[in-house]
C-alpha cells in the first residue's frame, strides 16, 4: 500500500524517482539461493602472505555495483586459502577455482574488503534478472508513469492546508487526481469537480490507474458518495471532461 502511495505521489508531483532494488536472483545448480557470507570487511589490511602451493582462479558471475569490477585492479583472489578481495566499490557474485566455490562480495566503500566463500562447494552459479510481482505492478504501471512524464507543472493539493486531495492538470486537458490517506485508519474520500476549476455540472469519465479500470462517467464529483481509501493508501484517478454532442 505505502509503496503504491509513494509511486502515486511521485507521479502527481512530477518528481524524479530513483529506484534501488536488487534485480539479480542468483542460485546454485541445485536451485538453492546463494546466501550472504559472514565475512567482514577489513579496513586498510591485505590478506596475510601464505606459502605458495597453487594459484587461485576467480570469475565474476554478476556485477552488482555501478563502480567497475576489473580483475587485478578492483578484485582478485588469494592463493591457497580460497578467499578473495574487492576494493574501489566493486560488488559482485564470484566463483573461485573454476566454479568449485561461490561467493558474494557485497561491501560498500573504496577500501579493501576480504570475502570468504560459502562452506559448501557450488559447481555452478546461475543469475537471472528478477523482480517481484508487486514491483512489476508498481514499476511497470504505464498509466501512472504517463502522469509523471507529462510536461505540465507539478500537481498540488486542491485546498491549502489539506493534503488529502491532489490534482495535476495534464497536457491533453484531463486531470490526474490522488486521494491520499495519511491516517492510520481507512477514510472515506471524494473529489469535487469545482475544486479542479470545473463547473459543478461538468461530466467526466473516470479511470482508476491502479485498477486499470474505467469507473464510468461522474457529474460534479467522484464518486457520487465516497470511496474508501485504506490507511496510508492512495487512489489514483484520471478525469477526462465529457462534452455533449448536439445533433
Amino acid at each position: 500500500t505505502e509503496y503504491k502511495t509513494e509511486f502515486s505521489m511521485w507521479a502527481i508531483s512530477a518528481s524524479p524517482l530513483v529506484v534501488t532494488t536488487p534485480l539479480m536472483n542468483c542460485s546454485t545448480a541445485d536451485g538453492k539461493p546463494i546466501m550472504r557470507n559472514g565475512g567482514q570487511g577489513i579496513r586498510g589490511l591485505t590478506h596475510p602472505a601464505m606459502e605458495k602451493k597453487r594459484s587461485c582462479t576467480i570469475n565474476r558471475v554478476a556485477q552488482l555495483s555501478k563502480a567497475s569490477c576489473e580483475e587485478g585492479k578492483s578484485y582478485g583472489c588469494f592463493d591457497n586459502n580460497q578467499s578473495m578481495w574487492t576494493e574501489h566499490g566493486c560488488r559482485a557474485y564470484f566463483t573461485l577455482d573454476g566454479g568449485d566455490r561461490s561467493i558474494l562480495c557485497d561491501h560498500d566503500g573504496h577500501e579493501r574488503h576480504i570475502c570468504d566463500p560459502e562452506d559448501e562447494p557450488t559447481p555452478e552459479v546461475k543469475c537471472t534478472a528478477w523482480i517481484s510481482d508487486l514491483q512489476k505492478e508498481i514499476l511497470l504501471n504505464k498509466e501512472i508513469i504517463a502522469i509523471n512524464q507529462d510536461v505540465t507543472p507539478q500537481g498540488r493539493p486542491v485546498k491549502d492546508g489539506d493534503l488529502t486531495v491532489w490534482a495535476r492538470h495534464l497536457s491533453d486537458g484531463s486531470v490526474a487526481v490522488a486521494l491520499y490517506n495519511a491516517e492510520d485508519k481507512d477514510e472515506e474520500m471524494f473529489v469535487s469537480f469545482e475544486s479542479l476549476g470545473w463547473d459543478k455540472t461538468q461530466q467526466a469519465a473516470v479511470r482508476d490507474l491502479w485498477q486499470h479500470k474505467d469507473m464510468g462517467v461522474a457529474t460534479g464529483r467522484y464518486p457520487e458518495k465516497t470511496v474508501t481509501v485504506e490507511a496510508h493508501g492512495t487512489v489514483m484517478l484520471r478525469l477526462t471532461k465529457q462534452t455533449e454532442v448536439v445533433v
